[in-house]
């Protein structure tokens, strides 16, 4: 894969959550904390229980989340895994690892952090998106209807 310039980064950067609602400065800003990485099939990003520091953003490839030594999730192209580390010092509740040749755009707590301390209305606008996002996984779901549990037909 060739090496994104910031603009094609800030595009990246874009379909995640976290930076959905942020203008074309802010996402240019980001983009430019944002570090290009490859990671060959089997490369362990992140372990779980382990200390993670980054938010990861998959370019190309796939990125398996495992939890003990079962598959929990899959992490795809425009997608994102470590979104919560950038905000907490908490342990990985899962093993991240590259499920074949894999390239990804990594964003370090620490850059992150001295982004947002220098830029106030980009730390609003990323906790509203986050506190959306928090909130649509925490919305209720509408009941889904069982075969045979549902309203008679005459």
């Amino acid at each position: 894969m060739e090496t994104l310039s910031t603009l094609d980064k800030a595009i990246r950067l874009q379909k995640v959550d976290l930076f959905s609602d942020l203008e074309t400065d802010a996402l240019a800003l980001a983009a430019s904390i944002a570090s290009q990485i490859h990671g060959p099939a089997g490369t362990v990003l992140v372990k779980e229980k382990g200390s993670t520091d980054a938010l990861y953003v998959v370019l190309e490839g796939r990125v398996r989340l495992e939890r003990g030594e079962r598959e929990i999730a899959s992490v795809g192209p425009g997608e994102g895994l470590g979104t919560l580390s950038l905000f907490d010092d908490q342990p990985s509740p899962a093993t991240a690892t590259c499920a074949e040749e894999t390239w990804l755009l990594k964003i370090d707590r620490e850059d992150f952090y001295d982004l947002l301390a220098d830029h106030s209305d980009m730390t609003q606008r990323m906790l509203k998106a986050l506190v959306k996002r928090v909130r649509s996984l925490l919305a209720p779901r509408p009941a889904v209807e069982q075969p045979g549990k549902g309203t008679p037909h005459a």
